[in-house]
């Protein structure tokens, strides 16, 4: 991450100094530690903070799809933000929201929880769209670079949360995590009002009843079709992956391995990802996408013979899950910068896809949930995960071959020879 703070010559003519380079490059590493962890880390918590409120655990699920929810109805209006209060406040408040919504977490009374939940997920939804749109405004020279920044902090700030949450659990209580996650939103909140005003350009365009027109092209439904297919499984595997484990009777041991490396295996794909999109043709994506399908195909294919295979299978089964929907995310946040034709399009084509795609992939648990329980599927589930994954990569590798597009060349070709 030190070649983000080095100093930059080339930028969209904008004369900002070096120096604020390096203010938004540490602003898009440490505001990425809070885009995911806030809610990945607050169920380890459940049984502690339900005996600290005296409320039943069970209808604590709602945390967990409560920012989901968020991130539907807020996703949409963060680029109408932008164009009202400029770039650098939507994220300044993206980063308040969630600083004020992790606090309140600590007031610990089940109403506040919810309101807290609520603006965390909002918080992140405004920073989930804020992100792709800076780096395509500030860096559209390496977009691959800063893409890596805020991803690669995104799977780091769980990651390194739920490794030191044994430790600091029995030295000083679960109270002191979920402050430490405090501290975290406070820092890249206080860093946020330091940063340069941006805002994004728009003179040349005319942004009325953009939504609506994007929503009428077919490469912004395969950014939906991308987006969608990789949350569906990311959601869909998060929640119900630990109840197949223990239907199928999974040691403790390696119940434990298989979640860590559920987690850990988006870590390597966050870094290099990234930098392998924006360096390389696009004839090198569709190879990298062709093999990585071929084996979680591959995988869901083995799972008629899981029982013969033992917990075997769910080392790979989570290692291989995880690197497919992980790359395919990374994939949707590098090209937003580098497949929309300005920075007001990367608002829009992101927003869209990531309010409709969140949307769609909710209805994953549900279904699970619905179909089994917590009871250990049936053959079905590996068709109807086998049919998940190739729509996904089919909408990928469409995505792959279109070039930029934007508000004034809908209608344009949309694909390469």
């Amino acid at each position: 991450m030190v070649h983000l703070l080095r100093v930059h010559h080339e930028h969209r003519g904008h004369g900002h100094s070096h120096e604020s380079h390096g203010l938004e490059a540490s602003f898009l590493i440490l505001a990425g530690l809070i885009m995911r962890a806030p809610i990945v880390v607050l169920p380890l918590y459940i049984v502690q903070m339900a005996r600290e409120m005296n409320h039943d655990p069970q209808s604590f699920g709602i945390l967990t799809s409560l920012p989901l929810l968020m991130f539907v109805l807020v996703s949409m209006c963060v680029p109408w933000l932008v164009s009202r209060i400029n770039l650098t406040r939507t994220m300044q408040l993206g980063s308040a929201v969630i600083f004020i919504g992790c606090l309140m977490r600590m007031l610990m009374t089940w109403p506040t929880m919810l309101v807290a939940t609520a603006l965390v997920g909002a918080g992140i939804a405004i920073l989930n769209i804020s992100m792709p749109t800076m780096v395509s405004e500030r860096f559209s020279h390496k977009p691959g670079l800063y893409t890596t920044a805020y991803s690669a902090g995104m799977v780091a700030g769980s990651v390194i949360l739920v490794m030191i949450d044994p430790f600091v659990t029995d030295l000083f209580g679960w109270k002191a995590m979920m402050w430490l996650m405090v501290v975290m939103a406070f820092i890249p909140m206080f860093l946020s009002f330091f940063l340069p005003a941006v805002t994004v350009s728009t003179t040349v365009e005319k942004r009325s009843g953009a939504k609506l027109k994007f929503l009428k092209d077919p490469r912004t439904w395969l950014f939906i079709g991308m987006f969608a297919g990789q949350s569906f499984l990311s959601y869909t595997l998060s929640a119900w992956l630990p109840s197949m484990m223990n239907a199928d009777h999974v040691s403790e041991t390696s119940y434990t391995i298989v979640n860590v490396l559920f987690n850990l295996a988006g870590m390597p794909v966050s870094l290099i990802i990234p930098l392998f999109i924006a360096r390389t043709r696009r004839r090198y994506h569709i190879y990298l996408l062709g093999t990585l399908t071929a084996v979680q195909i591959a995988i869901v294919a083995l799972y008629r013979w899981h029982t013969e295979m033992g917990e075997v299978y769910w080392y790979l089964f989570g290692t291989i899950a995880c690197l497919f929907f992980t790359t395919i995310f990374v994939m949707a946040l590098t090209f937003y910068p580098i497949k929309s034709a300005t920075s007001a399009d990367t608002a829009d084509i992101s927003g869209i896809s990531q309010s409709l795609g969140y949307l769609i992939a909710s209805t994953g648990p549900v279904m699970y949930g619905a179909m089994y329980g917590t009871d250990m599927p049936t053959i079905s589930f590996a068709w109807s995960m086998a049919i998940a994954v190739l729509v996904t990569a089919w909408c990928t590798w469409q995505v792959i071959r279109i070039n930029k597009f934007g508000l004034q060349m809908l209608g344009r070709k949309k694909h390469n020879s």
